[in-house]
C-alpha cells in the first residue's frame, strides 16, 4: 500500500489561483504591477472553475505519485493554538480575514475529496504525525517545512505540476531545522536570533569540537540572550519550528482507496 498524506490546504490554495489572459495566440499577456515590474495579467475564478482545479491536482497527485491510498488534511479549528500559547507572536504576520472562497472550497475538499478537518494542532503536524504511523505513507506537499523533513516526499507542484521526488537525508533534516533555529523564518514570524543569518550559521557548523548541533545552537542563544532569556527564547522557537512526530489526542483516520477508473491520466 502507497499511501498519499497530502497537505490539503496548498492543494486549496493553488486551486485558488487565478487564471491567467491569453492573447489570440493562446500565450499569456504580461502587464506592468504598480512597483513597474513586468507580471501576468490574471483573472480571478469562478467558485465552479476552482472546483475543477481541485480536482485536477488531485487528480495529478494521486497518479503523478503512484499512490493506491490517500489521506488528506485541511485546516480545522485552535490550530496555532499550542504554539502560540509559547509564542505570541507567531504567525502573527499573516492576514487576519480569510478570503471570500475560503469557506466554500475547504467544504468542497471535505464533501467530495474526503478531506479531515485538523483541530488543536497545525496541518503540518498531522500530516507528519500520520505518514511516521503508516507503512508505506509519503509526504505529498509543497511546503519547505514538510519537504524538509527526513524521508522521501513529493513535491507535486514541481516540474509544472508532474511532481518531483525529493530524498531527505537525517542530517540534511537535522541542519535545517537547527539552522531555522538560529535564522529563524520570516513567513512564520519566528525570528531566531538576532543579527545572525545564514553566513554566521554556516560559519557555526564548520566548528568541529564533537559538540552536538542542537548544543552548540543554545550556547548561541545564551550567549546573545543571557542565560534565563537564552533559554526562553530557545525554548519559544523550537516549539514553534518543531513540526510535532507524535500526540496522544490526535486519531489517525483510515486511508482512502484511490478509485482508478475516476483518475484523469497525464492531465497536464
Amino acid at each position: 500500500m502507497r499511501t498519499a498524506i497530502i497537505d490539503l490546504d496548498s492543494v486549496l490554495f493553488s486551486a485558488a489561483n487565478p487564471n491567467k489572459i491569453l492573447n489570440e495566440s493562446g500565450q499569456p499577456i504580461k502587464v506592468r504591477s504598480a512597483s513597474g515590474n513586468l507580471v501576468f495579467a490574471t483573472t480571478e475564478k469562478t467558485i465552479e472553475e476552482m472546483y475543477r482545479s481541485a480536482d485536477l491536482i488531485m487528480t495529478a497527485i494521486l497518479t503523478n505519485s503512484n499512490a493506491t491510498h490517500y489521506i488528506g488534511y485541511l485546516k480545522g479549528k485552535d490550530t496555532t493554538i499550542f504554539r502560540k500559547s509559547v509564542n505570541p507572536y507567531y504567525k502573527e504576520n499573516r492576514p487576519k480575514e480569510s478570503p471570500w472562497w475560503w469557506n466554500d472550497l475547504q467544504n468542497y475538499f471535505f464533501t467530495k475529496l474526503h478531506g479531515h478537518y485538523v483541530h488543536g494542532m497545525e496541518v503540518d503536524d498531522a500530516v507528519n504525525i500520520t505518514r511516521l504511523n503508516i507503512p508505506g505513507a509519503f509526504i505529498c506537499a509543497i511546503d519547505g517545512d514538510l519537504l524538509g523533513l527526513a524521508g522521501e516526499h513529493y513535491n507535486w507542484r514541481s516540474n509544472n505540476y508532474k511532481g518531483e521526488w525529493v530524498n531527505v537525508r537525517p542530517q540534511e533534516a537535522h541542519i535545517k531545522f537547527w539552522s531555522d533555529m538560529v535564522v529563524g523564518q520570516s513567513g512564520d514570524n519566528i525570528k531566531g536570533i538576532p543579527k545572525k543569518g545564514k553566513k554566521y550559521m554556516e560559519k557555526l557548523l564548520e566548528v568541529e569540537l564533537g559538540v552536538p548541533l542542537e548544543a552548540l545552537v543554545l550556547n548561541e542563544y545564551i550567549n546573545h540572550f543571557g542565560e534565563y532569556e537564552g533559554i526562553k527564547e530557545f525554548y519559544k522557537n523550537y516549539t514553534s519550528l518543531k513540526i510535532l512526530e507524535s500526540s496522544a489526542e490526535f486519531i489517525i483516520p483510515e486511508p482512502i482507496k484511490v478509485p482508478e477508473n475516476q483518475l484523469i491520466k497525464d492531465i497536464f
